[in-house]
């Protein structure tokens, strides 16, 4: 079974030892982008639990790259470095598999556009399934609970597809994209099949 975001953060934060993790516990509140974490939310929190608490905040890729930033300021290079080629390695298996599985060109894009963004208007008329994609975006971490919270808050099946496509997903990019549209492919395949010519 291949390593998730979570095992390898686990992995990394478990082998800092009990200084450096409250090293680490205290840089990451220090930080001054948002989301913001507070010292009384990380104040006691072992490896497994810190590790769960980035990915939910930040989704897995945030998780990472947050990770990266934080153990690089409290000196902890092999971490920072650990951290960094695994997130390439899953870069590239996440290109080379979205290069096969996909009649669109690279990465899922059509006339410089990615297939979300040049079908904007007919996901947003035509997406029924609203609910179920908002669980598997938030569960694969495309999409923060924030996010997900603000979503469902829309009225309308239309208004909550906007507010995906145009806040969380435009924030999490091709990559991010490239899950939603195979999350698509598995909830309105016919609506997919149909906007790809099949």
């Amino acid at each position: 079974m291949p390593k998730t975001v979570g095992d390898t953060l686990i992995g990394v934060l478990n082998d800092l030892g009990m200084t450096k993790l409250k090293w680490f516990r205290l840089k990451l509140c220090e930080r001054k982008q948002e989301p913001k974490i507070r010292k009384g939310n990380v104040e006691n929190l072992d490896p497994i639990d810190l590790a769960d608490l980035l990915t939910r905040t930040f989704t897995e890729d945030g998780a990472l790259d947050v990770a990266i930033e934080v153990l690089r300021a409290i000196d902890c290079h092999d971490g920072a470095k650990e951290l960094t080629d695994f997130k390439k390695a899953q870069e590239s298996s996440v290109m080379s598999g979205a290069a096969k599985g996909s009649a669109l060109g690279p990465n899922n894009i059509i006339k410089d556009k990615h297939f979300v963004d040049h079908h904007r208007t007919a996901l947003i008329d035509r997406v029924s399934q609203v609910a179920p994609i908002l669980d598997r975006l938030l569960e694969r971490g495309v999409i923060t609970s924030n996010a997900y919270s603000d979503v469902r808050a829309e009225k309308t099946k239309q208004n909550r597809m906007r507010e995906l496509i145009d806040v969380p997903l435009k924030a999490s990019g091709s990559k991010g994209k490239d899950v939603f549209l195979d999350i698509l492919m598995e909830q309105e395949p016919y609506l997919i099949s149909e906007l790809k010519g099949e």
